[in-house]
């Protein structure tokens, strides 16, 4: 030991503690040398995958390798949505790890899907993939020009209608899809007319025109078109007005109704009152 400088005493406690220590017999941890080696090559490797940005690739690897891979994707709810199309926006890649996949993500991308409303995915461990999904609700048809679309009830498009799969009321025209749920709540306040209902014109963004099954067009006004709608509904219920030979109801005045007879019931319309005129005539002659 070091000779302490003259007048210089240390404390009793102290150098009790230095004696022990004097005393005390060190010895090197057995394999301290293969263990220290083996923590600096772990060390190297640790920053040769940050330093090749290959973190997120190694994890994955390391997650598979202990048995965390995606051996299975259970998907259910779906009938439009083809079990492909939801595959393909998980985005999943060979050897995929199920603990380290993003949910979260891997759900905002499978709701961008057409039909798809929302997405639930759950991991079930060890390597289950489980993707719960809740499609829109078909409403109407919508047509603009020569383009047919399903829509939802907010107006989205969901689905091309070209061939003709959907049995839906169809709205036209162009604001259509956003209103569509207005011109059947205003068909509901006429049941019998509602049964009946194929489609909906919107014109000019302002009134509606309603097509029934026969091809009858009531022509409605902008203003308190439930009212008009009432008026009809009453006629034909009184003696079938909707069924007889027309082509359609024109009540855009409000207070007057305009009817349109097929050409077949207006060529019989003018016959009729051709055969009074004669007969008129032959009466007047015989006075």
């Amino acid at each position: 030991m070091a000779e302490m400088a003259p007048g210089l005493k240390l404390p009793s406690w102290l150098r009790r503690r230095i004696r022990a220590l004097s005393r005390t017999q060190w010895q090197v941890p057995r394999h301290a040398g293969l263990k220290g080696t083996a923590l600096l090559f772990a060390a190297t490797g640790i920053a040769g995958v940050i330093s090749a940005d290959r973190v997120d690739e190694t994890l994955t690897w390391v997650s598979s390798a202990s048995g965390l891979a995606i051996d299975n994707v259970r998907i259910t709810g779906q009938s439009e949505t083809s079990e492909i199309a939801v595959l393909n926006r998980l985005e999943l890649q060979p050897e995929a790890s199920l603990a380290l996949l993003d949910l979260a993500a891997a759900r905002e991308r499978v709701e961008t899907l057409p039909w798809v409303e929302n997405a639930t995915l759950r991991k079930i461990y060890p390597a289950t993939l489980k993707v719960t999904i809740n499609e829109r609700k078909p409403f109407v048809l919508w047509q603009r020009d020569q383009t047919l679309s399903v829509i939802d009830e907010t107006g989205r498009v969901i689905s091309d209608a070209s061939d003709g799969h959907y049995d839906l009321i169809r709205v036209v025209g162009q604001g259509a899809d956003k209103r569509a749920g207005e011109a059947l709540a205003l068909a509901d306040t006429a049941a019998s007319i509602r049964s009946r209902l194929r489609a909906a014109v919107l014109i000019s963004e302002r009134r509606w025109n309603l097509v029934l099954d026969n091809g009858v067009t009531l022509m409605l006004p902008q203003d308190e078109p439930a009212e008009a709608l009432a008026l009809v509904a009453a006629l034909d219920q009184k003696d079938g007005f909707l069924s007889k030979d027309i082509v359609s109801v024109d009540m855009r005045l409000g207070t007057r109704m305009f009817v349109r007879l097929t050409p077949e019931a207006a060529e019989r319309r003018t016959a009729q009152i051709k055969e009074r005129e004669k007969l008129a005539k032959r009466k007047g002659a015989s006075t």
